[in-house]
């Protein structure tokens, strides 16, 4: 009778941890962008003030690459759905597809290096680190994001 009493107290004890846990995990909010980009790069006021005024002024041009690639990629698609993949216009937009990728990927790491300049040298270089391999390696079908 105490192994089952034992038996039963560690069960419950098990199983309002695991409630606490996964309450816990599902409903914290995540980490904004900007606070931890502060924290893991040690930013101060002007430096942080510095990178999101960079950041506001790269929005247009990368929401304009944005929208070319998602144009060139519909019209991609539709071909590829309505024709053969050898014909010039498939071609030609292939070609349209990946300058406006290379030209959003060239423009990305210009303003990287824009962002890393703010920063303390050794954090610019880690930045960079950390980026610019997210940048390279992108299929270019979402936003890359900060963090």
């Amino acid at each position: 009778m105490r192994r089952l009493a034992l038996f039963l107290v560690v069960l419950v004890a098990a199983a309002a941890t695991a409630y606490g846990v996964t309450y816990y995990l599902r409903t914290r909010q995540p980490e904004d962008q900007w606070v931890w980009l502060r924290r893991e790069f040690h930013l101060n006021d002007r430096q942080l003030a510095r990178i999101h005024a960079l950041h506001e002024a790269y929005q247009p041009v990368c929401a304009d690459h944005c929208s070319r690639i998602l144009s060139a990629r519909q019209r991609l698609d539709a071909l590829g759905r309505s024709s053969r993949k050898d014909t010039p216009e498939y071609v030609a937009t292939i070609d349209r597809w990946e300058g406006v990728k290379r030209e959003c990927q060239e423009a990305t790491l210009h303003h990287l290096a824009a962002v890393a300049a703010a920063m303390a040298p050794d954090d610019g270089r880690r930045y960079l680190a950390m980026m610019v391999p997210r940048v390279i390696h992108s299929d270019h079908l979402e936003p890359l994001g900060i963090r």
